[in-house]
């Protein structure tokens, strides 16, 4: 198997009948990309910034960002008052975030010992989710907000 890096140029690159078939793309930029009569079933994107309101991603012509969008928000309560421009939004959007941090860690102290430690499919464990989180914590709050010199701990 092949494996392309930053310093690999593809830009421009075309593919005619190539079998990209189980191919994994991370931290790839797929902007702009053209895909004409591919078999994409199966395929799994996940692209958060996608949602900025100025991205778009057309399937068969139709700009599916917003339904996605819509989807989760569905799924995740709470979810669009993430971005609440105001006190009470913002007030209900934190509660909503203890009780899903609450349900959460209910869930994990059920899972089997070691659980934790555990990646699937090359995404983080949930020790890794919570050092990141703690890590980007500690830079948003600390370093950006508090102007503390050396905020981590």
């Amino acid at each position: 198997m092949a494996t392309f890096t930053r310093s690999d140029e593809l830009q421009g690159a075309e593919f005619v009948g190539a079998d990209l078939r189980g191919a994994r793309f991370v931290g790839a930029d797929l902007s702009g990309v053209v895909m004409r009569a591919v078999d994409v079933a199966g395929a799994d994107i996940d692209a958060p910034w996608l949602l900025d309101g100025e991205s778009f991603l057309r399937v068969n012509g139709v700009d599916v960002a917003p339904l996605v969008e819509a989807e989760l928000n569905r799924r995740f309560p709470g979810r669009v008052d993430r971005r609440a421009g105001d006190p009470a939004g913002l007030r209900a959007a934190w509660a909503t975030l203890e009780r899903t941090w609450a349900a959460t860690l209910e869930r994990v102290a059920a899972m089997p010992a070691g659980t934790v430690d555990v990646s699937v499919s090359g995404e983080w464990s949930y020790a890794q989710t919570l050092r990141h989180l703690v890590m980007a914590t500690d830079t948003w709050l600390g370093r950006a907000i508090l102007e503390i010199e050396q905020p981590f701990h």
